[in-house]
């Protein structure tokens, strides 16, 4: 059997997981985002993740896949049981998955579009059924792991990282112990990592927009025949009302990222990105940043940074487990990728591996969406200068290095760019 799952979504980790406890040994075929809507992949694959069975029959959706991998195992079985599990499995899909990743988590993550209506009531959505979620005991079905306490903890990764304040976690304490006490299993840290708790409820990387609730609007101001002539009469009555009311109850205009007004800069991170990233081996690579990119670049609006990461313990041991951990970071910076560049890396043997980073962001500071970053505190960071040769090399080595090229007296394993410019989205 084979699975096809898009690169650090949770899905693919969660059958990953399963595969793991039933003993079931799956190929994999790895779905780059930037080629997930790709007119290839729709053709090949009517739903990401799937699982394409002997005979080229293919499964999809995960709660699917995870059904078949453990039929007859410990983790899907009896007659009421099954029944049990699968209404747990489909209310966590509804209330969580459907509701919350959709109008609050990819928000956050800034992976979607959202106004402040629908954040907001999908965030009280999500906080009124903790209490049906805090009925949990050991496990949700009998005594037991089940695929339904697979697929809840997976779905509830990302809420604990980024919704569950300290306030949530103590008030649900039952919800808050199981989760850490299923998310701490060894096949699920191999996959998603040690879990993260956040202290706060973090906001979403960019500001909302209202043209979904401004259109709204406009429908409801409409009818009978002269829709034209109400709706101008309307706005030429508010306007008189607002020229004698004062500026006070003007409404409010959305704020501009802080990135979009700095004064102009000379240096086109597009170009850059566009003619770097054309060459497509380490020595060009290399070339081009010592010919061009030292020439072009503009201290005055923009910095280079280098990051080394905090290992938590039992963190930085095995390649696969930190190759995920640097995958879920970037993960919430990419859409901001019109503001930056960079890479981040994993160095070193197992089990002493390091992950560092080397950064180029527009401001001569570090820019908001990183130390807005909820795992932005567990890296110590230093301002490089491009005026440094010894600085200049640090960006080089990071930037245009392979494996077995040695960086910083430790072995280069593997390392992702940072430079999307459009939002990822996820899959079901």
């Amino acid at each position: 059997m084979k699975l096809v799952y898009v690169e650090d979504c949770f899905c693919g980790k969660t059958i990953r997981v399963l595969s793991k406890l039933v003993n079931v040994k799956l190929e994999e075929e790895i779905i780059p985002r930037e080629t997930m809507f790709s007119k290839e992949v729709k053709s090949k694959y009517p739903k990401l993740p799937a699982l394409i069975l002997p005979g080229d029959h293919i499964i999809f959706d995960t709660p699917v896949i995870l059904r078949h991998l453990a039929r007859n195992t410990p983790y899907y079985k009896g007659n009421d049981e099954l029944s049990l599990i699968d209404s747990w499995m489909e209310l966590y899909k509804s209330e969580v998955f459907d509701k919350a990743y959709m109008t609050v988590i990819m928000p956050i993550l800034g992976h979607s579009p959202y106004t402040n209506r629908s954040y907001n009531e999908g965030l009280a959505a999500f906080k009124s059924q903790l209490s049906r979620f805090d009925k949990v005991g050991e496990f949700l079905v009998g005594n037991s792991l089940s695929i339904a306490d697979i697929w809840a903890v997976a779905l509830l990764h990302l809420p604990f990282a980024l919704i569950m304040d300290e306030g949530l976690k103590k008030n649900f304490a039952k919800l808050t112990a199981w989760f850490t006490k299923v998310a701490n299993e060894p096949a699920f840290v191999e996959e998603f990592g040690l879990p993260r708790f956040c202290k706060v409820t973090l906001k979403p990387v960019l500001p909302p927009t209202e043209a979904a609730e401004e259109k709204k609007e406009g429908k409801e101001k409409k009818g009978g025949k002269d829709k034209k002539e109400k709706k101008e009469k309307k706005e030429d009555e508010k306007k008189d009302e607002k020229e004698e009311e004062g500026d006070d109850d003007a409404p409010k205009k959305k704020p501009p990222c802080p990135l979009d007004i700095l004064p102009p800069s000379p240096f086109d991170i597009d170009e850059f990105k566009r003619e770097f990233l054309a060459n497509k081996t380490v020595e060009t690579k290399r070339k081009y940043l010592q010919t061009t990119f030292w020439n072009k670049f503009d201290p005055n609006g923009w910095a280079l940074w280098y990051s080394d990461y905090i290992k938590a313990e039992g963190e930085g041991e095995v390649l696969f487990k930190t190759s995920n951990l640097l995958g879920g970071f970037l993960c919430r910076i990419e859409t901001m990728g019109r503001y930056g560049f960079g890479i981040l890396a994993i160095f070193g043997e197992e089990p002493k591996l390091e992950m560092r980073g080397v950064y180029l962001f527009r401001s001569t500071e570090i820019p908001f969406f990183m130390t807005d970053h909820p795992s932005f505190e567990y890296y110590k960071t230093r301002k490089l200068d491009p005026k440094n040769p010894e600085d200049q090399k640090i960006v080089e080595d990071f930037w245009a290095s392979e494996e077995e090229n040695m960086v910083l007296g430790l072995r280069y394993r593997e390392g992702k760019y940072f430079r999307q410019n459009k939002p990822n989205h996820t899959s079901y």
